[in-house]
Parts: C-alpha cells; sequence; structure tokens
C-alpha cells in the first residue's frame, strides 16, 4: 500500500513500457477536490476576498463551468498522485508519466485511471576505472592579494568633514532642506529638516535632486525641484508622483578615507593577525581555501564529463526530445523571475538565436551521457543509498536549503528521483576520489 492507499496493478507494454492502473479510495478524492478547489481559484487568480470556506465549491463551478472545471479537477488528481503510484510501483523511470482516465473524479468515490511510463534504460561503459582529468593548479596571485586588502581597508572606511569640498557623487552631505508642493505651496513634512544626513549617488532621492547638489561647497544655498515618487499601491503599480520646490543649504560635505595599511594598523583592527605580512597571508589562504573549494565542483563535472568518452549506446530521439524541452522550459522561468524575456537573454550574451539552439542541444547530450554513465558506475561498484547519500545529495543540488528541497521531493511524490540523485552523486564522489589529477 501507498501512502495514499492507491491500489497499483501493471503490465509490460512495448517499447520498454509499463503500464500502470491506479484505483483512488473514496476518502482520498474527497480531500483532494478539497485541494483542487483552490488550486483552480489560485491557477486563474479568482478573487476569493469575499468568499466563504463553504461557497468555495458554488463559487467555483459558477466561475468556470462544470465541464471545464471537471476537467481540471480530473488532471489534478492524477498529476497529484501519479509520482506517489510510480514511488510504489518501484520502477525507475525516465521522462514523465502519461496519465489518462475514462472516468471523472466524484468526491468521495473511487476513482481509477491509467498511467504509461518509460522504463530507465540501461547502458554500459567501455571501462570502470578510475579516469583521468586534467586542470590548473589552485593559485593566488599578488593582485588578487592586494584588491581582497583594498576591499578590506574600505569596509574600514571612515566619513570625515573636508572643509572647502567640492560635492561629488559618493559624498556623505549634511544639509538644511525646506520643501513645498510646487502646485499648493503646501510644506512637505517628510522633505523639510534642520538637519538631515545623505550620501550622493545612493539612490533614496530622486537622481535630479543629486544633480541639483553636485558642486556645492558648504555654506551655500541651491533651489532645486524634482518629483517625489507616488506611493506604492495595493496591484503594485506606483500613484502619481508631486513635483516639488526644495530650499536646501549645504552645511557639511564629508568623504570617506581608507586607513594606511601598516602594522599598527592591523594589530589594532584585526585580531586574526598582528602584522601586515600576516594579514597578507591569511587573506592569500583564504583565497586558496575559495579556490579549492570551487576547484571540488569543477572536479565533479569534469570528472563525469570524462567518463561519458567511455559511453557505448545511443540515446533513444523521444528522451532527448524531453530533455531539451525541460532545459528550455528552466531558462523560461530563470528569465521570466529576472523579469527578462528569451530575446533580451539572447542580447545580453550576445548569442545568436541558432547558436544558443546548438548549445541547448550539446548540453541535452552531454547532460544525458553524464547521468547514464554514473547510472552505469554505480551499477558496477553496487552502490546504494542511505540517509547520508541523501543528505549529500541535497547540499550538492541546494546548499543551506537543503530540508526545503528534501520537502519538495517528497511532498510531490518524488522521492525517487531523490534517490537517484544521490546514488548518481555518491558515483561522481568515487570518481572525483579516485581520478589521477595532472595539474596544468
Amino acid at each position: 500500500m501507498s501512502k495514499f492507499n492507491l491500489q497499483i496493478n501493471q503490465t509490460r507494454l512495448a517499447g520498454e513500457r509499463v503500464r500502470l492502473f491506479i484505483t483512488v479510495p473514496g476518502d482520498i478524492t474527497a480531500d483532494i477536490a478539497k485541494g483542487g478547489l483552490l488550486a483552480y481559484a489560485l491557477q486563474n487568480k479568482l478573487d476569493l476576498t469575499n468568499v466563504e470556506a463553504a461557497d468555495l465549491e458554488r463559487f467555483v463551478l459558477k466561475e468556470a463551468g462544470e465541464v471545464k472545471y471537471q476537467a481540471f479537477l480530473d488532471e489534478y488528481v492524477m498529476k497529484a498522485l501519479t509520482p506517489f503510484a510510480v514511488e510504489e510501483s518501484g520502477l525507475e523511470i525516465i521522462l514523465d508519466p502519461v496519465a489518462t482516465t475514462r472516468e471523472s473524479v466524484r468526491a468521495g468515490q473511487s476513482f481509477r485511471y491509467e498511467a504509461t511510463v518509460k522504463l530507465k534504460p540501461r547502458y554500459e561503459l567501455s571501462s570502470y576505472d578510475p579516469v583521468k582529468v586534467r586542470l590548473p593548479r589552485p593559485s593566488v596571485t599578488e593582485a588578487e592579494v592586494e584588491e581582497q586588502l583594498q576591499a578590506f581597508l574600505q569596509r574600514s572606511a571612515k566619513s570625515t568633514a573636508e572643509a572647502g569640498a567640492v560635492v561629488q557623487n559618493g559624498d556623505d552631505v549634511l544639509f538644511r532642506i525646506e520643501t513645498v508642493r510646487k502646485d499648493t505651496a503646501e510644506q512637505v513634512a517628510a522633505m523639510t529638516a534642520a538637519r538631515r544626513f545623505y550620501t550622493l549617488g545612493e539612490g533614496f532621492l530622486p537622481p535630479a535632486f543629486d544633480a541639483g547638489l553636485l558642486g556645492a561647497q558648504a555654506g551655500e544655498e541651491r533651489a532645486i525641484e524634482f518629483e517625489l515618487p507616488g506611493m506604492v499601491m495595493p496591484d503594485g503599480s506606483s500613484g502619481p508622483g508631486v513635483m516639488v520646490a526644495a530650499k536646501v543649504t549645504l552645511l557639511e560635505v564629508s568623504r570617506k578615507a581608507a586607513p594606511e595599511l601598516t602594522d599598527e594598523w592591523v594589530a589594532r583592527n584585526v585580531p586574526e593577525a598582528g602584522t601586515v605580512a600576516e594579514l597578507r597571508a591569511r587573506v592569500r589562504e583564504a583565497g586558496l581555501r575559495h579556490k579549492e573549494s570551487r576547484q571540488l565542483d569543477s572536479k565533479y563535472f569534469l570528472t563525469a564529463s570524462a567518463l561519458t568518452d567511455r559511453f557505448t549506446g545511443k540515446i533513444a530521439d523521444d528522451i532527448y526530445e524531453a530533455t531539451q524541452v525541460e532545459l528550455l522550459a528552466n531558462l523560461r522561468r530563470q528569465c521570466d523571475t529576472a523579469g527578462i524575456t528569451m530575446q533580451d537573454f539572447f542580447k545580453q550574451r550576445g548569442i545568436p538565436e541558432q547558436q544558443f539552439s546548438m548549445q541547448v542541444m550539446l548540453e541535452t547530450r552531454e547532460r544525458l551521457r553524464q547521468s547514464f554513465s554514473l547510472d552505469a558506475l554505480a551499477r558496477h561498484l553496487g552502490l546504494s543509498v542511505d540517509a547520508a547519500d541523501i543528505q549529500a545529495a541535497l547540499t550538492r543540488m541546494a546548499p543551506g536549503n537543503e530540508e526545503k528541497a528534501r520537502q519538495e521531493f517528497e511532498g510531490a511524490g518524488r522521492g525517487y528521483q531523490l534517490r537517484e540523485a544521490a546514488l548518481r552523486t555518491k558515483a561522481n564522489a568515487w570518481l572525483v576520489e579516485t581520478a589521477e589529477y595532472e595539474y596544468i
């Protein structure tokens, strides 16, 4: 029995496929049907502000129509439960299952449907010996040490007043300000103060205000007109701005000055080092550790890539096509998150769209060959995974967010994918540990 008490039977089909016959008990359809109502409302951005829980079903059916909502609910139930059915079956699959039904979900009644899955192919390697990899030896240059030291000093910089200084971008300024609306001459309390500190260029005030202060000296008075942005509305849009006129009297101009790097300064301010030489050594060591850590990630990729040279067999076209579609879908989601279009993505990287398509094809080929090669190595070594291996895989996939990632896998019934990733990570770790490295 599965987590949802699903009844599962299976039959083998041609083409390395298996059909699962799944029966969902009535108590489960009742629970999931409730979730389907909310899922439909959220997916279609229905306004539920004044809808009571008891009226949700009537409201959704009225908005969607019974036929449209029933089709959504059938698909919703199958999509939610099929991963758990795959998990229960114990099958090793590739590609997403395809679920179909001749019935309709009725809350409180059993529901039967079918899901067809494709078994993951098994390949062999021409050799299972440790791989050989060439990679650069990690090192830290004097220029990199100096850059880190200067950044460290800038973080310790202090702002001091400079008599006669002319205001430049990045200066700290102290001023008196009186601001009124241009249309009504009404005072703007938020922009009126006897003393206010501000750093030019930090973006907290409109660019026109910054421009109005450039070149001023302490004691000088400037009249500056600019637009104050409007309030942010509940839908995320901005209300109309307001033109204002400000009388600004500059009281003081300060600039940040980094301290001089001396043994005395280091002894006073850096507990881990007593001299400049010791600080330089610590910066170099930290930089080397960072590069070695990044190189470990490179070793995982390079050793797995080297293993693919031993890959034998032909990967089916439908697997190639589905993986390529997945890569493109991930890229679109990344572009949506960044607020850019795919065309913007190409332009930013100077990549012709035709060339990008070729890169996606090559990446698809590399990903699949690495995955299947690691599967073959894991079988050859007789590897299995335990809780520590799963944790190690989660750390590589989502460092710092391991528990959230675990919950997402297991909550969606995709624990089998997590175990697959853990087994590949374990095989990849064996490659990293046993590889012969030539440093260049």
